[in-house]
């Protein structure tokens, strides 16, 4: 068939309809239906969502996807999303070198994440096109990072786009240390993307139930399957890799590392890694902040491409919101290479963001 024929089809499609719920889907809702598609009708056999190929998106639908893309920033160089026939192209400045190169593919992950989610609260599929471990160059000007095809999508979740359930199935969820993430109650996902900052001032009291519900936000499971496998995330993983970066809790206690897979079954747990006590003056002599904060996760990468920068970008991402939603006090900090190279005296692997909440 000729692309004019595709065409010709493409335009007697009918518009698909935004479903009356999308406004009031909340943050924790959206992260835990947030799911790949394709077009093989079969949700375990590759990506769990399936495109619906009968209709098509609108102009509308498209405006409200990129205006998530306006992401809190931390430098001042181009970051872009191009749209062309609803395939996103997103690129970074490919001039900028070192830690600004660095800063910016963290940048891009957090836009990916932004147009995931939306798409999860609008009911709208998504397939990630990669364009390597690294990405591409695009031109002379701009580095492509991903692509992402975008087109409606049939309700993956027992006739619904949305589910509150966690991971069930033949690998059901196992209770860890850490008290159950909700998975639907705090603020409407599309009134609070919109307005993200790298900082917040809130007067909810940071409890071990919310670090818990933070982590989850972060790198939690999530009841999707991908390949067959019950590997669910929030966020997207390369292929389904599940060790290109990890999430790290560091406390009074000590240094922590978040755990969502256990005796081959979903969980929501934290292990202490060493017998280092984290002080808050450590904390404080690294990032230079006030007042100190009462906790900090941390975002380290365990491999040297830039596929594990957009994943530390996605957990920013969901981690900014999740916290936006509920509302407490935070501040987000990309490290430079000083104040990475500190981070390695405390066991953990290369830190690129730091979380900090008070």
């Amino acid at each position: 068939m000729s692309l004019s024929s595709l065409s010709f089809k493409s335009f007697f499609k009918k518009i698909a309809s935004l479903p009356p719920e999308y406004e009031n889907i909340s943050v924790e809702t959206a992260l835990n239906s947030r799911c790949s598609s394709d077009n093989d009708g079969d949700p375990k056999n590759f990506h769990w969502g399936i495109f619906d190929n009968s209709k098509k998106l609108s102009y509308k639908h498209i405006s409200i996807i990129l205006k998530a893309t306006n992401i809190p920033r931390f430098i001042n160089k181009a970051l872009k999303v191009h749209n062309k026939k609803n395939f996103l192209t997103f690129t970074i400045d490919r001039k900028a070198k070192g830690i600004e190169r660095e800063w910016l593919m963290v940048e891009s992950g957090m836009q990916q994440q932004a147009v995931f989610l939306t798409c999860a609260a609008l009911g709208i599929g998504v397939q990630i096109h990669n364009m390597g471990k690294d990405g591409s160059p695009i031109n002379k000007e701009e580095y492509g990072t991903i692509q992402a095809e975008l087109k409606p999508m049939k309700p993956s979740f027992n006739g619904s786009y949305w589910s509150k359930l966690p991971p069930l199935g033949e690998r059901p969820w196992r209770t860890g240390n850490l008290p159950d993430p909700d998975r639907d109650s705090g603020k409407p996902l599309m009134s609070v993307i919109s307005n993200l900052k790298t900082s917040n001032k809130g007067p909810k009291k940071v409890t071990r139930k919310i670090v818990g519900q933070l982590l989850w936000a972060a790198r939690g499971r999530t009841p999707h399957y991908y390949m067959s496998k019950p590997w669910g995330l929030t966020i997207p993983t390369w292929a389904g890799e599940q060790g290109i970066s990890s999430v790290y809790l560091l406390s009074k206690e000590g240094t922590f590392i978040y755990i969502n897979w256990e005796d081959d079954h979903p969980t929501h747990t934290f292990k202490k890694i060493n017998n280092k006590s984290i002080s808050i003056t450590d904390i404080h002599n690294i990032l230079k902040i006030n007042p100190l904060p009462s906790y900090a996760i941390a975002l380290g990468k365990n491999e040297k491409f830039a596929r594990a920068l957009w994943e530390i970008g996605y957990q920013l991402e969901n981690l900014i919101l999740q916290a936006s939603s509920l509302n407490i006090s935070f501040k987000t900090i990309l490290l430079d290479k000083k104040q990475k190279n500190a981070f390695l005296n405390l066991g953990i692997k290369e830190v690129i963001g730091l979380f900090c909440i008070f």
